[in-house]
């Protein structure tokens, strides 16, 4: 600590977990300074070094609500934005391995919005809320200190080359998957063990816009990939300004195409047309962007035996999952909560260890949930399931056919993926009484659409002769979760 000197923190990265744990930590001490390598936008565009920013984010129930906590008023700039809430499933329609779910709820909110805005909406209310500091066009190359303690960083400006020593009494990492972390903790004699399940999912994304009919009646689209064999799927979802966000994905064996055309055509081998019926009627409003580096990765920081004071690592940089399930910007806002939590009061002995055990556990269920998912895959790197996962996997299956009619079972799976209710509740007396009887009616062989949507899809025309478009409805009020809401 620095005694009676002002207490300093360094957060690296000023993506959305290193903006959230600034705001996590500028109660808590003196001084927050956040460390950025990229020359950051002057508005809700996409940053240069952010890997996910030319594609959709999800903000999950929990996540929505830690980040009202840390950021009082960002989920309403957020909607007055334009990000759309998304009801599930009443507003998305969903066919998994199984078939179609039949749109009942909505159980859930989530909120449908890009990353640029999400770090826009956070970066402007760190400067003008707090006394936070940003740094942009530096790249931390390394830590101060010693086995025992981090006492800063060394900063290089990109610019001209120049070298800074920046002391800190906490050092935060928040610089994403590609985090220096492990190397730089080497050197101290700390190994840091880590879990990787990599199915080779790979996807496309290309922003749209649809003809008025169709943005303003019809529901989001999403086919769940099946990851127990080679499979297509795709998400086609609202995000603000009026675009949609068509984002095509399958699993190592079946990847898309980065061009425009092998995008088109990539949708019109999904196990349903729907996607690529709304895309034909829809104008490009991008290029098409794609991306590989989807492993769920994570790093066991919390499990070290010799761990240095004043270091926490937060975000992707300790817990990356597959995109594919949407999670990574819930659980970097339960991580930053758990920051906060942690350093209420500001550093002291031993609070390093604490905060990164509390973190790591805000990542347990998604991770367990994630983790799963990518080793079924036969063709998947990585560590495999044994005998008791197989056997869950398994129910989790049997589940996930019942729960396509039966509303309680729907209701439970989506409240365990939408992190919202405890994965336990998956083990109760009605849902494994459900999974003994099975599916009491086959799935519906098509899209859960209502009449007036399947007259709106047949009718559409194309956007170029379309108004202004229309804003996707709100939610009623049935709707739970904490966004009106990864």
């Amino acid at each position: 600590m620095s005694g009676r000197d002002r207490t300093r923190a360094v957060v690296i990265g000023a993506g959305v977990a290193g903006l959230l744990a600034a705001f996590a930590l500028a109660g808590n001490v003196d001084e927050v300074t956040v460390i950025e390598r990229d020359r950051l936008p002057d508005g809700p565009e996409p940053r240069a070094g952010a890997p996910q920013g030319h594609h959709a984010h999800v903000l999950l129930p929990c996540g929505a609500a830690a980040i009202d906590e840390l950021v009082p008023g960002a989920l309403a700039a957020l909607v007055e934005a334009g990000a759309p809430s998304v009801g599930l499933p009443r507003d998305i329609v969903v066919r998994s391995p199984y078939g179609w779910l039949a749109r009942h709820g909505p159980w859930e909110t989530i909120l449908t919005c890009t990353r640029g805005l999400i770090e826009w909406t956070l970066r402007r209310r760190l400067l003008t809320d707090t006394g936070a500091a940003v740094r942009a066009g530096t790249e931390v190359i390394g830590l101060l200190g010693g086995p025992g303690r981090v006492t800063g960083v060394l900063a290089r400006r990109r610019g001209d080359g120049r070298v800074d020593r920046v002391g800190a009494d906490l050092v935060v990492d928040a610089s994403g998957h590609g985090s220096a972390a492990p190397r730089w903790l080497a050197g101290f004699g700390a190994v840091v063990r880590e879990t990787v399940a990599d199915s080779g999912v790979a996807y496309a994304t290309r922003p749209c816009r649809l003809p008025a009919p169709l943005a303003g009646e019809l529901p989001a689209v999403y086919l769940r990939l099946d990851m127990r064999k080679v499979s297509r799927g795709g998400l086609l979802v609202p995000v603000e300004d009026g675009r949609w966000l068509a984002t095509l994905f399958g699993t190592r064996g079946a990847v898309p195409d980065p061009g425009a055309d092998g995008h088109a055509a990539f949708a019109r081998e999904l196990p349903d047309p729907l996607i690529a019926q709304m895309l034909a009627r829809a104008e490009p409003a991008g290029p098409v962007r794609a991306f590989r580096r989807t492993a769920s990765h994570r790093r066991h920081y919390e499990r070290m035996r010799r761990r240095p004071e004043g270091f926490v690592v937060l975000g992707d940089a300790a817990c990356t999952f597959n995109p594919a399930y949407g999670q990574g910007v819930s659980v970097a806002a339960l991580g930053a909560l758990a920051l906060r939590e942690a350093y209420a009061g500001g550093p002291r002995p031993g609070t390093a260890r604490r905060a990164q055990r509390a973190v790591a556990r805000s990542a347990d269920t998604a991770w367990r949930i994630a983790f799963g998912l990518d080793q079924r895959h036969p063709l998947a790197h990585g560590a495999r399931p044994g005998p008791p996962r197989r056997l869950l996997n398994r129910y989790l299956d049997r589940l996930d056919a019942v729960s396509a009619q039966d509303p309680r079972v729907q209701r439970a799976m989506v409240g365990v993926y939408a992190l919202t209710v405890p994965a336990a509740r998956l083990l109760g007396p009605a849902t494994l009484l459900a999974a003994a009887r099975g599916p009491l009616a086959p799935p519906a062989a098509r899209p859960p659409l209502t009449p007036k949507e399947r007259t709106t899809l047949a009718g559409a025309g194309s956007v170029r002769a379309a108004p202004l478009l229309r804003a996707p409805r709100a939610p009623d009020a049935t709707t739970t979760g904490s966004v009106h809401d990864q």
